[in-house]
């Protein structure tokens, strides 16, 4: 087996932000306990009621992940950034929620814990970030791997298709008002490479309190995976019955994919 090659900007990026990913949130514990709704009706719906295994394998600061405890799943989370998974453990705490988090790789699940899980959760646009095609397959024959039998797989991503015909160079500024006249203003900067579908986003935080003023930024590299490329990789990794739901459909601010391991 090929060795894998470290992610340093992908981890740099998210420890950087750990401490402030919250405030990317009009109200992040209502985002965790909206998000725990939505993708516990989406299992609901794949898999029928009940509690199910999930492990969050992208799970950052434990956004989905605790929304999903909240719902009564069994809640694993894993992600490649040791100061997300701390943060994530003080909020489960915090929380009383009983969910257990670990470092991870995504292309390397199975030897920090081999399941089996209903379901595999990457949300937030988390597979962009392995930015070749081996990276890719890599983690989804990971992915595979964890998964019951049946076991569903389910990412959400932002729509590349649309993306890298339009290449933006920024998203429209977000204000968040907060008390005591204080307000945060949230944007991103995106530098597409001169060749290929690869671009550098740099998120901008702005925290107004009074006369004070704080600018902080942040910056990854991410490939726009487009759905046919995902698509094949699934395929390849064992997946079948790949489907897409529309933001419209899942209600979640990005296109969601889900994919069912063979039973």
């Amino acid at each position: 087996m090929t060795q894998l090659q470290p992610l340093p900007n992908v981890e740099r990026f998210y420890d950087d932000l750990a401490a402030h990913y919250h405030l990317l949130f009009a109200d992040w514990s209502a985002a965790v306990r909206n998000q725990g709704r939505l993708f516990s009706k989406l299992i609901e719906k794949e898999l029928g009621e009940g509690p199910k295994r999930v492990l969050d394998a992208a799970c950052g600061i434990g956004t989905q992940a605790l929304g999903l405890a909240l719902e009564g799943h069994q809640v694993r989370g894993t992600d490649l950034s040791p100061g997300s998974i701390m943060r994530a453990r003080r909020e489960a705490d915090a929380w009383g929620i009983d969910a257990k988090f670990g470092v991870a790789d995504l292309r390397s699940l199975s030897g920090y814990l081999p399941g089996p899980f209903d379901v595999v959760l990457a949300a937030d646009n988390a597979l962009p970030h392995l930015e070749t095609r081996e990276d890719l397959e890599t983690a989804l024959h990971e992915v595979a791997s964890v998964l019951a039998p049946g076991g569903i797989f389910i990412a959400t991503l932002r729509d590349y298709d649309r993306l890298v015909v339009e290449r933006p160079r920024a998203t429209k500024p977000r204000v968040y008002e907060e008390d005591e006249g204080g307000r945060r203003i949230l944007f991103q900067v995106w530098d597409w490479d001169k060749k290929g579908d690869g671009y550098a986003l740099t998120q901008y935080l702005i925290i107004e309190r009074g006369l004070l003023q704080e600018t902080l930024s942040f910056t990854s590299h991410y490939h726009a995976l487009r759905r046919e490329e995902l698509e094949r990789a699934l395929t390849v990794a064992g997946f079948q019955a790949v489907s897409w739901l529309e933001k419209s459909e899942s209600q979640f601010y990005q296109p969601a994919i889900i994919a069912r391991r063979k039973a």
